[in-house]
């Protein structure tokens, strides 16, 4: 393999309408975290982040709102491939609040359930504390005015999770307010489970598993997708006329809508089986401007444009498993900006990653899965019109002699990163481009500079 400074996993995590953020790996190699970026390809600025790292993350801040840039990592005198994106349309009206939001936390203290995630997924259970710490800590220094948790709280509802999450973890948002819904996990009751009455009587600090709060003007309806033993979402007949009669009565109030379940489709695992009784009432109240889950432990946007049109439904990744994140949401009078966020511990993110027990180009497809397109981690939704970047890469994957050859050559040229590929060979990337264009127009030059035919793949797709 190569004996000097490699580029590994640089992923664009999130991107804005002013800030952007470049993860990447040097394996076995420290060196500073350097980006350089700028509107002209040909005319990039350089900014140092960090030094003597093998974890690298890169915050750009000042961009400007719908604009193209041009971005390469760089390391110990190693480049990254050259790469654009499209920052985020601003969201139109005086900026109001922000919230987090994080997820499928599975706080255990050694007694977790030894799920499928944990098994084979990369689920790190034994870190669930210090990743919840660290999400909170990393939300917090981004001014949040208050946050939401999705669901799945504990692993398996004990009450020493329950304990923890009240003394010590939930305790780090300070004077933070905090919002909770249940998970299916906080609702088991075999095994010393304590089910919703634990939920309640420890973290939630109400009476129902449902709630509606209000703050400033907005209504953050609180939803119980669970049932006790029961890993499927199902939202009852009683809670569906409530949620109806709240909107009904803040017909005047933008509204935000969390439960723990995906509900615009069955999803790949345990969806809200009535998913679309839920649909049916909230598309007759276009002050709803979103609808937020976790379970999946992905980043994920879709919409129903039958029945509720642009409305975005968005799942939340887990703070427990690859990429181990949480989110922001900026709210701006006529609607608002999402951004996914890794934790800062950027070395547990890939701790989870290479856990996956699916090796090579099975593990590769996994992070396409978990991570999502860029799309699914960045949008704007405003006046009724969701915005949504994409990104298109560019990669070769060859045996391990040929792909060291093409990355030591793109060196010289528009540099080159490395990424997981099938048994025996590995990818190179060379370059990723928010435009199908653009994209096919580098792989011109890539065949004409190198005489390898580069595949371009969507993101997340």
């Amino acid at each position: 393999m190569l004996s000097g400074t490699i580029i590994k996993n640089e992923e664009l995590c999130t991107v804005s309408s002013n800030h952007a953020v470049i993860t990447w790996v040097t394996p076995k190699q420290r060196a500073n975290t350097t980006i350089c970026i700028g509107e002209d390809s040909l005319n990039l600025v350089k900014h140092t982040f960090g030094s003597n790292t093998e974890f690298h993350w890169a915050e750009v801040f000042n961009l400007k709102p719908s604009t193209r840039y041009w971005y390469q990592a760089e390391c110990n005198g190693a480049h990254g491939s050259l790469n654009s994106f499209t920052t985020l349309p601003r969201p139109e009206g005086k900026y109001l609040f922000s919230f987090a939001l994080l997820s499928d936390t599975h706080i255990s203290y050694g007694e977790s359930t030894d799920d499928i995630n944990e098994k084979y997924f990369g689920k790190l259970v034994e870190y669930s504390g210090d990743l919840l710490i660290q999400c909170i800590a990393d939300s917090k220094k981004r001014n949040i005015d208050l946050a939401v948790i999705t669901g799945d709280l504990t692993d398996s509802a004990r009450q020493p999770q329950y304990l923890g999450l009240r003394n010590q973890l939930l305790p780090c948002f300070g004077n933070t307010p905090y919002f909770l819904c249940i998970g299916n996990h906080d609702c088991y009751v075999n095994d010393s489970g304590m089910g919703k009455q634990g939920f309640l009587s420890y973290v939630a600090n109400r009476e129902n598993t449902h709630a509606n709060i209000m703050f400033r003007d907005y209504q953050f309806l609180l939803i119980d997708s669970c049932r006790q033993n029961d890993n499927w979402g199902h939202i009852d007949s009683t809670q569906l006329q409530w949620i109806e009669s709240i909107l009904k009565k803040g017909r005047g109030n933008p509204s935000f809508l969390f439960l723990h379940h995906p509900c615009n489709g069955l999803d790949t695992w345990f969806g809200t089986k009535n998913y679309r009784d839920l649909q049916k009432v909230i598309k007759c109240f276009p002050g709803v401007q979103s609808v937020f889950s976790g379970h999946i432990h992905r980043n994920k946007i879709t919409t129903n444009q039958l029945t509720t049109g642009n409305l975005p439904y968005v799942e939340v990744a887990a703070t427990v498993q690859f990429p181990c994140s949480y989110a922001i949401v900026r709210v701006y009078e006529n609607g608002f900006e999402y951004n996914s966020y890794k934790v800062s511990r950027l070395d547990l993110a890939e701790m989870s990653r290479e856990r996956f027990i699916l090796k090579h180009r099975g593990r590769d497809i996994y992070t396409w899965y978990s991570f999502g397109g860029i799309g699914d981690r960045s949008f704007s939704y405003f006046n009724g019109r969701l915005y949504r970047p994409e990104q298109y890469e560019l990669s070769v994957i060859a045996d391990q002699t040929r792909a060291v050859r093409l990355y030591e050559h793109a060196q010289s040229f528009n540099g080159a990163s490395m990424a997981p590929a099938e048994t025996g060979k590995y990818k190179v990337i060379l370059g990723r481009h928010e435009l199908l264009h653009l994209a096919a127009q580098a792989r011109r030059q890539i065949f004409s500079r190198y005489s390898v035919n580069a595949r371009v793949i969507r993101e997340g797709k």
